[in-house]
């Protein structure tokens, strides 16, 4: 089998600029009195993280390198463990089942836990009320005074144009240049 060296060569890389990066710092120090020594200072710090995070990298390299060349047998997935049988109870029949429910249309009272610990299927959320759009008027978002006429931007993307002559609304932006340029002909 062929070791692949990637990962050490990034690790290796990594270190040789986080050492770097240290003899940067430890340079500058001397003159951070002058502009050079902070820059120098500056620069090392950020090549030692730089050289932190490019070793750390290499080691993630190596080790997806060695997972990659595992053997074949370690891609099989294991053999499922046989489960037990549990005790089975007699279902009712389907159409038994969909009668009740269309027949009863109070909600099922959750039952208590069976003497073998298996519990009831809790009951399902009613999501409908998702589908509904809301009830709720839109509100305010940004106001806009040009001369005499104010304009009004709603929560639900509408604009009213608020003036002497009254106030109308538009369902958009786009409707509101619309309705402006066919005025302007």
């Amino acid at each position: 089998m062929k070791r692949n060296l990637s990962g050490w060569g990034v690790t290796a890389a990594g270190l040789l600029l986080a050492g770097g990066g240290a003899y940067g710092m430890w340079a500058g120090w001397d003159m951070i009195m002058v502009e050079r020594g902070w820059s120098l200072f500056i620069a090392g710090s950020v090549a030692l993280s730089g050289g932190v995070v490019t070793a750390a990298l290499g080691r993630v390299v190596a080790h997806l390198a060695r997972l990659g060349a595992a053997p074949d047998a370690a891609a099989q997935p294991a053999a499922p463990k046989p489960v037990e049988d549990a005790p089975v109870e007699e279902a009712a029949p389907v159409e038994a089942v969909q009668a009740e429910m269309w027949v009863s249309p109070a909600p099922a009272k959750p039952e208590s836990p069976k003497a073998n610990g298996v519990t009831a299927e809790p009951p399902r959320p009613d999501f409908s009320s998702l589908l509904r759009p809301p009830a709720e008027e839109p509100t305010e978002v940004d106001r806009y005074t040009a001369g005499e006429s104010t304009y009004v931007m709603m929560s639900d993307g509408s604009v009213e144009v608020r003036g002497p002559e009254g106030a109308q609304r538009y369902p958009s932006l786009a409707a509101l240049r619309a309705e402006a340029e066919s005025r302007q002909r």
